[in-house]
């Protein structure tokens, strides 16, 4: 039996974790109504020429597993996508500016001594002193794919690590840390665990954020101000990347 809303290729799903973020995409496919079933606000439609479904997930990294799971599971969408807003991490950004994860940290999980938190892969199991590498790496070849794209549509956006917590982060102390211990240049809430679930389904995945605030004493003040402009920079661009999974 055919899973829920499946075509012969399966539509691309875009997970958002504010209204604001998904609101964007929905008006720019002309607002289909929801998609009935429980546990999920979504809609399918058009954009750029590619069928797919836009759902919000809410705040955190447990409300988008799970949405990202439904997204796979129910509707058989073929990649998944994280568009929305995050915190600037490092120098070399500011406020507006889209980073584009070639490399997602969950940095809330591994082992915690006396020295501080050592950082595994969610699932791992935190004890071996060898660890593997903690983070989702884009494929090359899809990282590729989004390089050509970026360069052959004139579109400004950087590859680099976005990091994974379930805080707000608004310290300047904590974020020159972060960004010195991994060279990320963005902090959000929900990409570790779309990247879990898009590789448990062997899914290509994408997750892209414009910058909202800069992660520091200023980010509730900034977040306010800035967070509709920033969704709308990614939501536009990840309308841009669809052609990738072609």
């Amino acid at each position: 039996m055919a899973r829920e809303g499946m075509t012969a290729a399966g539509p691309v799903g875009i997970l958002c974790a504010l209204p604001a973020e998904q609101e964007l995409l929905v008006r720019a496919m002309g607002e289909p109504p929801p998609l009935p079933g429980p546990g999920l606000e979504a809609r399918r439609g058009i954009l750029a020429g590619h069928e797919v479904i836009v759902a919000a997930s809410g705040v955190g990294k447990v409300k988008a597993a799970t949405a990202a799971t439904l997204l796979a599971e129910r509707f058989g969408c073929r990649a998944l996508v994280l568009s929305g807003v995050a915190g600037g991490i490092g120098d070399t950004l500011g406020i507006g500016d889209i980073v584009i994860a070639d490399r997602v940290i969950d940095i809330d999980y591994g082992r915690v001594t006396d020295a501080g938190r050592i950082v595994y892969r969610p699932g791992t199991l935190p004890i071996p002193e060898v660890k593997p590498d903690p983070g989702y790496r884009l494929p090359g070849t899809l990282a590729d794919r989004v390089a050509e794209r970026l360069a052959e549509r004139e579109l400004e956006a950087t590859l680099g690590t976005i990091l994974t917590g379930d805080a707000f982060l608004a310290s300047p102390r904590v974020r020159e840390a972060l960004s010195g211990e991994w060279a990320a240049l963005a902090i959000e809430m929900e990409g570790s665990a779309l990247c879990d679930v898009a590789e448990r389904f062997g899914l290509p995945w994408l997750v892209v954020r414009a910058l909202s605030d800069r992660a520091g004493e200023e980010s509730l003040t900034d977040f306010a101000a800035f967070v509709h402009d920033a969704a709308a920079r990614s939501a536009r661009l990840v309308q841009e990347l669809l052609p990738v999974f072609d």
